[in-house]
């Protein structure tokens, strides 16, 4: 039988909790809100749109169905997805080359662009909130990150490389 852990000692006003699960979802609010003002202001892409051109920069001419299928999004939230992204020139539709009843997705040269800006923006955003750190306590916080990431991947069967506000969740049951 394992003993319950003491509850943390109560915290004073202006003081943050001793709380892994607290800072970190506390500075995940931050950073992703400042990542998404810079996203906008840099490039005019949403944080979903961020995520997708990321995708097909690696995933390209890949069908719509299979990459909606890869983060779990519904096809009609898909098609929305990459009709934003195609208006603005930055993917494109083809009929895919082995099923011509399928669209192939793919960045555009325009797509590109914007993409290696997006990522200038994104950079901007952690060597910002890197700032406080040195180089060893960046790679020592990045490494204690990671390990604390890939188990909850691996018990939530998450997709790797995806941000999970990119990925639809699951319908409760």
């Amino acid at each position: 039988m394992t003993t319950p852990r003491p509850p943390h000692p109560p915290v004073r006003p202006g003081e943050l909790p001793p709380s892994v699960a607290f800072l970190l979802s506390r500075l995940g609010y931050e950073v992703s809100r400042d990542m998404g003002r810079a996203l906008h202001d840099a490039v005019d892409l949403e944080l979903r749109q961020f995520g997708l051109l990321r995708l097909l920069a690696d995933a390209g001419g890949r069908s719509q169905r299979a990459l909606g299928e890869t983060l779990r999004i519904p096809p009609n939230r898909m098609v929305a997805l990459v009709d934003d992204l195609e208006g603005k020139g930055l993917v494109e539709r083809r009929i895919h080359p082995d099923d011509r009843r399928a669209y192939a997705v793919s960045l555009t040269e325009a797509g590109s662009a914007t993409l290696a800006r997006a990522y200038q923006a994104a950079f901007a955003v952690e060597a910002d909130t890197c700032g406080p750190l040195d180089p060893a306590e960046r790679t020592q916080l990045l490494d204690l990150l990671g390990k604390l990431a890939t188990a909850r991947m691996e018990r939530d069967d998450a997709v790797p490389g995806v941000h999970p506000g990119l990925v639809e969740p699951e319908p409760e049951s």
